[in-house]
Formats: C-alpha cells, structure tokens, sequence
C-alpha cells in the first residue's frame, strides 16, 4: 500500500470506528514511527502506524426494534401497502434471532391484526401488500392465487438484451447444492415449478440496462434466477451471478485511488417492487407505487450520465 494517504488508511482498517478519523488526528490518537502524527500524509514503504483503538459502543436490543416502521403507501378498512425497505426480511428468519417485518405488524397498526399476504427478499425494497383480518387475507391469497395482482418490479441488469420485449419460462426447484437457494430448468423436473416473468427493456446502457419485470406466478427468488438464466443477472445479486456496480466499470478513465478499495454504487443488488394493482376486499380497484429509494436512485443516476458521456462525440 505504498502511496496511500494516512487517512485512506485510517478508513480502510477501522471501518467500524466510532469517531471521524480526522479527529483521532487532531486528537493526537495517531501515531506515525512512533511520533504523533497530526496531519493526513502520503506513506512509504516501512512506515508504521498505530492507532489508540476509540470506543465502539455495543448494540442495544434486538436487532428489529432499532429499526424505522415502513412508510404507509396505501390504506383502507382491510389493506395495508407499505414500502419495505431493503435489508429487511418480510418473516423472521430461519434462526428466529430477526424476525423482520412481521415483528413490526403490531406497532404499525396496533390491535388491526395484519397479516402478510405475500412477500419480498430480504434485500428487495418497495410495496409490500398487508391485509387487515382473517376475512381481508383470504381476498388477496384468492388474488394472487389466481394472479390477478399486477406485480411489477425493475431491476438494473448486466448486459443489455438483445430484446425490447421477452418473455421467460422456467422451471424453479431447490439448488441441492446450496440450501436456501433456487435453480432454473427449461424442463420439468421432480420438486420443481413452472414460473414465467414478462420483461421489457426501459433504458439501455452500454452494459447494462433498466428493466420492468412483471412475474406472472410468485415462486421464491423467481426475477433472480429467471434473470440469470438467460444471462443477465441481476447487479449486486451476489447469490445468483451478479457483481457490485462499480463506477471505474462505467466511467471512462476512472482512476482508484492506492490503496483504497471501490466501494460500489449501490449497497445492494439493484431490485425494486415499483409497483402493486389489485382490487380491495369491497371490489375497489387499487394501483400503488413507489419511487426508487435513496440507496438505488443515485446509481441509475450514474449509469444515464456517464453513458450520455460515452455517446458524446469527442471534441
């Protein structure tokens, strides 16, 4: 790592440090060959750094009840329509330690008896579709049974496909190999289900490109490996063939800084639920959606500039 700067450093190593390291600077908490060091500096081969370790304070409670309520999207006397956010699951986990959305239910709408009708990865954010009852839940498992629910997601993919418009049919079945995960056939297999997802290109980039995808059946972890199947994983998906989206991939003549490790553009893999139709418990027709949230909107943002500066002619 010679030609890094200290602080570069200082960021790479102690990543969980609980102070900015300019102040562990300033406060003279930094030493370098073993004299106080209290400015940023390029280091050489051999030097040596030591650090006075600040306090991290441990967490407090459980892991779900830090966490934020959801953001109500939609309500009426039988539904609730929340924007899940990444990071969370919809159901407690297979350990039980984090018991994700449904450990929320209760202080969202106290005494309504919510109950979830359908669900999202972990890492998948966007509408998620609450029903308010017994009577309410068994409307929308009817709804989606029969697929009458518009689902409709999008996702930022590796490379662009060689169609506007295109439909994918495969079967899914459990990945043997690995416990949890899902696998494509083009044919029927014992254990496996059939699965079709409908996908139209919105923006192509020079190599990637914005997808809609609209499931037609709700089989676990369906938009991933159907993606993947054909090619074009989706970015961040790490499970299922994608990689992080790296600015030094999209900008022309980006350069790294020594020593410095690139951090993606987005935190995740690049997969949204924008948008839910269906009709209320009383026959009234409901659309729902929501925008891309702060931690994807600004890598979309990336790709259109720096594609936009790939096309301009040269002067």
């Amino acid at each position: 790592m010679a030609g890094i700067r200290l602080l570069d450093l200082l960021a790479r190593e102690r990543p969980a440090a609980g102070r900015v390291h300019r102040e562990l600077l300033a406060a003279g908490e930094v030493r370098l060959n073993g004299a106080t060091c209290l400015h940023d500096r390029r280091l050489r081969g051999g030097d040596v750094v030591e650090v006075v370790p600040p306090a991290v304070p441990a967490p407090s409670g459980p892991r779900s009840s830090a966490r934020t309520l959801p953001a109500v999207l939609f309500e009426s006397e039988s539904a609730l329509v929340v924007a899940k956010p990444a990071g969370v699951p919809t159901v407690p986990d297979r350990s039980g330690a984090d018991r994700g959305l449904h450990g929320m239910l209760e202080a969202l709408r106290p005494g309504a008896d919510l109950r979830i009708v359908h669900r999202l990865d972990r890492d998948t954010s966007g509408c998620l579709l609450l029903a308010k009852g017994l009577g309410a839940a068994r409307h929308f498992d009817t709804q989606f049974a029969e697929r009458l629910v518009e689902k409709v997601y999008v996702a930022v993919v590796h490379g662009v496909p060689a169609r506007s418009e295109f439909t994918i049919d495969a079967w899914l079945g459990p990945d043997r190999r690995r416990p949890g995960k899902v696998v494509a056939s083009a044919t029927e297999q014992t254990g496996f289900r059939a699965a079709q997802t409908l996908v139209r290109v919105r923006q192509a980039f020079a190599a990637h490109a914005l997808l809609e995808l609209r499931p037609a059946t709700g089989r676990g972890h369906q938009l991933r490996v159907h993606l993947q199947s054909v090619g074009h994983p989706i970015a961040g998906d790490r499970d299922y063939g994608g990689e992080p989206l790296l600015l030094s991939r999209i900008k022309p003549g980006y350069k790294l800084r020594v020593g410095v490790d690139e951090r993606p553009l987005a935190p995740r893999m690049f997969l949204h639920a924008e948008r839910l139709a269906f009709r209320d418990l009383d026959g009234t027709p409901v659309e729902v959606t929501t925008p891309l949230p702060d931690d994807l909107a600004p890598a979309l943002r990336q790709l259109d500039h720096h594609d936009e500066a790939r096309r301009r002619p040269c002067d």
